[in-house]
């Protein structure tokens, strides 16, 4: 356990979190502008946290994102218990409002995952929560997961225990365990959503080409459009994620507005409903650009959500909007605790050189590798806290 575990820990069964969250309601701790040392000072606007997150349940794609369905379960109640949950249009809505200074919190699901179906949608029904969906809208239309999905399992079923391949330079890797299978998807990845899309794509289908992929693998785990629509009559909300999920900021702006278009009218025509709320792929500052915020305005978005650490006050540009994703751990205490720092600390956004899509929560087992080789390498929490803020 760490430090923060264990701090976490010992201020949610001392009562001491319950303070700091009526504390955060009012005040914050501040950098003064002259000596930049932190001081405790009442809080001048609004608060509105926008929580992200994946894929709800285990097994299968996303092999790089687990989250047990009792896990966040104790979430939604922990946060209907202790939170004002907002439908996201009416936290822009409060957001925009100059006068206004309450907190709020919104949650969305990114890509699609049939764990939405199956296994968040009941607990937000039972808990009464509003949510929103961004859909990479071409793997919903024809059931294929994304190309970032098949490069994991590519490595999970690669045949051969080295692996060499041309990313920014010349790379060879080592396929002697699953967590260094997960850590060379990780690596190739990150790699490829920063070179020219063409590229990535033929890498892509270079890659592929040397590994059939088990049709199992790959079926039944994206949403289908039946699921869609049910969810809808149930309150959840879609918004976009793009067709393909590329990095915006590495597409020309032709290829860049035909993302944004055609992931729009897909979705609007299979809901018979606008889409108005937009999500970066990957999310990062670097994958974002002063180019694409305007194509998501013409286009016609209300709002865009990154996947920058920290909270949104109010008047915040809403075609940039932080975005955090917390809870991976499977620690309520720090869930909370992680909660209370967001709403307490006025920070900047934090941005990471890693996957913030990506959260390893643990290896599958690759071929060929025995369930005790398994059980004595332990989980790599530090790739956990790095691959968190990537994509």
């Amino acid at each position: 356990m760490s430090a923060r575990e264990i701090i976490a820990a010992g201020l949610h069964h001392t009562g001491g979190l319950r303070l700091l969250e009526r504390m955060a309601r009012t005040y914050e701790f501040r950098l003064d502008d002259s000596s930049r040392r932190p001081h405790f000072s009442r809080a001048t606007t609004g608060k509105y946290l926008i929580l992200c997150y994946h894929r709800i349940g285990t097994g299968g794609i996303p092999y790089y994102s687990e989250l047990d369905a009792q896990e966040f379960e104790k979430q939604m109640r922990f946060l209907s218990a202790h939170y004002r949950i907002l439908p996201l249009g009416q936290l822009l809505n409060e957001m925009a409002d100059p006068g206004g200074k309450r907190q709020g919190v919104a949650l969305t699901f990114d890509d699609g995952y049939r764990g939405l179906y199956s296994e968040a949608l009941p607990i937000l029904t039972k808990y009464k929560i509003p949510a929103t969906v961004y859909l990479t809208a071409g793997a919903i239309e024809s059931g294929d997961p994304a190309w970032y999905d098949k490069i994991f399992l590519t490595m999970l079923v690669y045949p051969k225990v080295t692996l060499e391949i041309q990313l920014d330079e010349p790379r060879r890797f080592l396929l002697n365990t699953s967590q260094a299978r997960i850590a060379a998807a990780v690596e190739i990845v990150s790699k490829l959503r920063r070179v020219p899309d063409a590229d990535r794509r033929a890498r892509c289908i270079e890659l592929e080409s040397q590994v059939a992929l088990p049709a199992d693998g790959l079926a039944d785990r994206m949403l289908n459009w039946t699921q869609v629509r049910e969810m809808q009559r149930n309150g959840i909300e879609f918004g976009a994620h793009t067709m393909t999920h590329p990095a915006m900021s590495r597409l020309d702006p032709r290829d860049a507005e035909r993302e944004l278009r055609e992931s729009k009218q897909l979705i609007e025509e299979r809901l018979q409903t606008p889409v108005r709320d937009f999500a970066y792929p990957f999310g990062q500052p670097w994958d974002c650009s002063a180019e694409v915020e305007q194509l998501i305005a013409r286009s016609g978005f209300r709002s865009a959500v990154t996947t920058s650490w920290g909270i949104n006050r109010t008047g915040a540009n809403p075609l940039a909007l932080r975005r955090p994703q917390i809870g991976q751990e499977g620690s309520l205490s720090l869930y909370a605790f992680q909660m209370n720092q967001l709403f307490l600390r006025d920070e900047e956004p934090q941005a990471s050189d890693s996957f913030s899509h990506l959260p390893v929560s643990a290896a599958p087992t690759a071929p060929n590798e025995t369930r005790a080789a398994r059980a004595e390498s332990p989980r790599s929490k530090n790739m956990t806290s790095e691959v968190k803020q990537d994509a």
